[in-house]
């Protein structure tokens, strides 16, 4: 299903270099003086502000890698987010006291300045993305899905990574909740990671599928964006009377769940129900078409998966 009326370039990612994104980290770690009582201070702090740049590793990999060759522990090194694998990309760590820089074929750390506070997941506006296309049947139709775009903004779907290599991440986190021996036989073959973070992973997977469905289902039947937020079902989730509350309790009957169910009590596993925004604006878009190769440059904020703009482009 596609939200944008355009029609779409075709076209496809052949390599990590065609997908680059840089962070856009929160501008508190770049701030040279705060305020206190006692008037202006220059920050300093304890901590190194430090650029990661990985290509084809995830950031859960990279930041294995800078810890083994740091000689630090995973919980040492402070980041804002994970990026995607099959990139290029850079984002910003902080790591407590001095730090080496490191020079790898795909995996380099330089050193950026100093920072007062330790960096959390979430502690970032955004992302800027660079993304090519390649052999695109129609490269001159991004100038209408880029017009259209940009005004009518796209559905804040969770994007295909979010479930993982196999696709069925949120298949696993559902079986989590009600068939917990089926569930592991999938993870067997995920690869039998079983600690307490990756099956909580697996559940929000679910999570993210369930909101996926209500974006389809407001897709299906409005033509004009909707720039509040959507619930996200899970643990203690308080759904309203709205359009959207009442679709996710439909949605979640069809698919035999309660929010009860998001507390795992076997696993000491809860996850819990939130919001997200339904659609986002993306920012500073352009484009530029070589032949048959489109380039895209936008802004998304975080949280917001650059495969889902692409798959609205191309409509692939």
């Amino acid at each position: 299903m596609h939200w944008t009326k355009s029609k779409g370039t075709g076209g496809r990612i052949g390599s990590e270099e065609d997908f680059i994104v840089e962070e856009i980290p929160s501008r508190k770690y770049f701030s040279r003086f705060r305020r206190s009582g006692s008037g202006v201070k220059t920050v300093e702090g304890p901590y190194t502000l430090g650029v990661l740049w990985k290509k084809g590793m995830t950031t859960r990999g990279a930041l294995d890698a800078v810890g083994k060759e740091l000689n630090l522990k995973r919980d040492d090194i402070g980041y804002a987010g994970l990026k995607d694998k099959f990139a290029v990309t850079s984002q910003y760590i902080t790591v407590k006291g001095n730090i080496s820089e490191i020079c790898k074929e795909n995996l380099r750390l330089s050193v950026a300045g100093r920072t007062d506070r330790m960096m959390q997941v979430g502690d970032l506006e955004g992302n800027r993305f660079a993304i090519t296309l390649r052999s695109c049947r129609s490269p001159k139709n991004i100038t209408a899905f880029v017009k259209e775009i940009s005004s009518r903004g796209m559905p804040n779907y969770f994007g295909p990574q979010r479930f993982g290599m196999h696709g069925n991440n949120h298949i696993i986190g559902k079986l989590l909740l009600n068939d917990r021996k089926e569930a592991m036989k999938l993870i067997d073959r995920n690869g039998g990671n079983t600690e307490k973070r990756t099956l909580k992973f697996y559940i929000h997977a679910y999570q993210s599928y369930l909101f996926n469905k209500l974006l389809d289902r407001y897709i299906s039947i409005h033509t004009k964006p909707f720039f509040g937020e959507f619930p996200i079902a899970g643990f203690d989730a308080k759904l309203k009377d709205d359009f959207a509350g009442k679709e996710m309790r439909k949605i979640m009957k069809e698919e035999a769940v309660k929010t009860e169910d998001f507390s795992v009590r076997e696993l000491s596993i809860r996850c819990t129900g939130s919001s997200r925004a339904a659609f986002v604006m993306p920012k500073e878009i352009n484009y530029k078409i070589d032949g048959k190769t489109v380039e895209l440059r936008f802004v998304l904020p975080k949280g917001s998966y650059a495969t889902v703009l692409i798959r609205e482009a191309s409509k692939v």
